[in-house]
């Protein structure tokens, strides 16, 4: 693999990079759950996010490898209900971006991989998640959701322990979020879900 991948937004205004992108720090999912379409859809983004039957193909690492190089001034977020994920995207131009948990103590990122420029450098999908809620047959293998998700706490407890999950470009040293969540109300996340068939 690459040892950077490229990430921009539809109209360049926000460029990152995802440093050392190597297997033992990273995930690659294509996600079917209705929220990961809702997000989308509300976006307006379902026809660049997701596939052909409502995935979303997501590459997910480590906050720490991660650089901001320009636009960190249009980085917006929302959550589809007051608990939900914290889903990334642009004020320029709506592109979604990534998931993170609410808290930089829960260290991880996934990145839509639309929006990554090496896409070809990428290790294989290893889960495909939630096929149920796809919006066309799902090829199988699906994955080991067991074995991904063993992977991720692995991760997770490995920042914890070495003190990296505190360098997130996504919150401040004060552990909140860069910018406010908006939390989509009643009428929004409904309009959102309906496009999600």
């Amino acid at each position: 693999m690459t040892r950077a991948l490229s990430v921009a937004c539809q109209c360049g205004a926000f460029r990152a990079e995802i440093h050392d992108p190597h297997a033992a720090s990273c995930n690659h999912a294509i996600c079917y759950c209705k929220d990961c379409q809702a997000f989308a859809q509300h976006l307006g983004q379902g026809p660049h996010v997701l596939d052909f039957a409502g995935g979303t193909d997501l590459f997910q690492t480590q906050p720490s490898q991660v650089r901001i190089i320009s636009g960190a001034d249009k980085l917006a977020v929302l959550q589809l209900a007051p608990k939900g994920l914290y889903r990334w995207h642009t004020s320029c131009c709506n592109t979604a971006l990534c998931n993170t948990m609410g808290t930089p103590k829960l260290s991880f990122v996934g990145f839509m991989t639309a929006n990554i420029t090496e896409r070809d450098a990428l290790p294989p999908v290893t889960i495909k998640y939630k096929p149920e809620h796809a919006t066309a047959p799902v090829p199988k293998p699906h994955g080991s959701l067991l074995r991904f998700a063993g992977f991720t706490i692995r991760n997770l407890l490995k920042a914890r322990i070495t003190g990296s999950w505190k360098k997130n470009p996504f919150f401040g040293d004060d552990a909140r979020s860069v910018v406010k969540p908006y939390v989509l109300s009643e009428a929004e996340r409904d309009a959102a879900y309906r496009q999600v068939t």
